[in-house]
């Protein structure tokens, strides 16, 4: 599928993962809208591409904000919800399912009256149960439990999916469905103590906490993808073509305490580094198996390391807080 010229939505187009996605559609020609309400998107993340697309503000938790920002796509990229750290989803499952249920079924009521040629949802590892393999294939929707510790972010993507299914399937719509493992990047917006794992970690460092305190065991293992590398993955199996469900990640994975003692190295500081097997940790182990993904997209390649991922996280501590020492 060629995007040059093709009217593109993205939902969420000012935020870690949709703000990359848009610099990706941009760059391939594509006409393209961003819909955010900038709650944790910023405009700052569109400043590179500013002149040459479209902003349509609002909440699409409202209905009408969710129409006027479908209104003429032709592809839609549907990335907007509500994802934070693991210390807000273990004990706000129902706020989080809630949420993204609304925007979902807006989304689905507008692309009911008004179906598009091709829809992408982005779904997320959390769909996947604790018990399931160490290294996840593309697991039916509902094969037992979603992860736990995000209980109700994992049915509200499980359902997003499922819904998108009956929509395409009513509508004879193309759908594709991303399930991104782990994403992070210096285009994230911090949510204090709701705050993702990498970002955590380097706020700890960077603020010269002593000890560094990594939750759970500090064992559990985590595949982390840049959102750079996610964003061009989701626009390359949209351009593939590609229909149906498909992991973004790779088998790599990285330990907790392994990361916080890169994080460390990088920064070159030295404090102790101590676990709270009290605070929830997740599932053990998330490793993609992205069989698949290679398949679909031949060209798959990690352009950003894990090391150089991290230092531009440092780089974002320093633009965020100023580096203390």
């Amino acid at each position: 599928m060629r995007l040059v010229g093709k009217n593109v939505v993205v939902t969420g187009g000012a935020g870690l993962i949709g703000s990359y996605l848009v610099d990706c559609l941009v760059e391939r020609g594509a006409r393209v809208v961003v819909a955010d309400d900038f709650s944790k998107g910023r405009r700052s993340h569109l400043a590179g591409v500013i002149d040459r697309i479209t902003i349509r503000e609002g909440d699409l938790e409202q209905a009408a904000a969710m129409a006027r920002a479908l209104d003429g796509a032709e592809i839609v990229f549907h990335l907007a919800s509500r994802a934070y750290g693991i210390g807000y989803s273990s004990q706000n499952h129902l706020a989080l399912l809630a949420h993204n249920e609304r925007i979902t079924n807006n989304l689905l009521d507008a692309l009911v009256r008004r179906p598009v040629p091709h829809l992408l949802v982005c779904s997320s590892s959390c769909v996947y149960p604790d018990d399931g393999p160490d290294t996840v294939a593309e697991l039916p929707v509902f094969c037992g439990e979603p992860e736990q510790a995000n209980w109700g972010y994992g049915w509200a993507k499980r359902l997003l999916e499922q819904k998108a299914a009956l929509l395409a399937q009513a509508t004879a719509m193309p759908l594709t469905i991303v399930r991104p493992f782990n994403i992070y990047g210096e285009r994230y917006r911090w949510v204090g103590a709701a705050s993702q794992a990498i970002p955590m970690l380097v706020k700890k460092v960077m603020d010269g906490d002593d000890p560094v305190v990594v939750w759970g065991s500090g064992t559990q293992r985590r595949n982390y993808v840049h959102a750079a590398d996610c964003a061009e993955t989701i626009a390359a199996v949209v351009e593939a073509g590609f229909v149906g469900t498909v992991n973004i990640g790779t088998e790599d994975t990285v330990s907790m305490l392994e990361l916080a003692g890169t994080i460390c190295r990088l920064a070159d500081r030295r404090p102790r580094i101590v676990t709270d097997p009290s605070r929830p940790e997740g599932r053990r182990v998330k490793s993609c198996n992205a069989a698949l993904l290679r398949k679909v997209y031949p060209g798959l390649e990690q352009r950003i390391s894990l090391e150089q991922g991290v230092l531009r996280m440092i780089a974002w501590h320093a633009a965020e807080f100023g580096t203390v020492t």
